[in-house]
């Protein structure tokens, strides 16, 4: 998937850039094919390289970037993994990772069970990692996200 909305007659997902989800990556983790690794990119406007971002915030906060996963091929979810940003009072935002499984994976997925909650997002070249069980949540750069299952 790629889908880079900020062209010369397109805008922006609602005017936000960090709406823009333009690319995602799935595989398996290395050394444990039980397991896949899923990376978001949202938010072309927000760079390393920029001498300032557009916004203060890499993700929208209360926006719900969801990850539908059909586990027997009938072109349905089975498995939903959603993402949800907030704001803290001193700037900085977090993330909370909920999985939702079976015939609620279709619908809109913000209650499912908390896999990663209050994860810290960074803003900087570092990486900033979350461990939760069996669960793995990173941000680095701002507006790339990515959790192992």
């Amino acid at each position: 998937m790629s889908h880079h909305a900020s062209g010369p007659n397109f805008g922006f997902p609602r005017g936000d850039a960090r709406l823009d989800m333009t690319d995602l990556y799935v595989f398996t983790k290395p050394g444990d094919p039980a397991k896949s690794i899923i990376v978001l990119n949202v938010h072309p406007s927000f760079a390393l390289a920029s001498p300032e971002p557009t916004t203060s915030e890499p993700f929208k906060p209360g926006a719900l970037y969801e990850f539908k996963i059909d586990t027997n091929g009938d072109a349905v979810a089975d498995i939903c993994y959603s993402v949800q940003f907030a704001s803290s009072e001193n700037g900085k935002q977090t993330a909370t990772v909920r999985r939702t499984q079976g015939a609620r994976a279709v619908g809109v997925c913000d209650d499912g069970e908390v896999m990663v909650e209050n994860a810290p997002v960074s803003v900087e070249r570092e990486a900033l990692v979350t461990n939760a069980g069996d669960y793995r949540f990173s941000s680095v750069g701002a507006a790339i996200l990515s959790f192992s299952t």
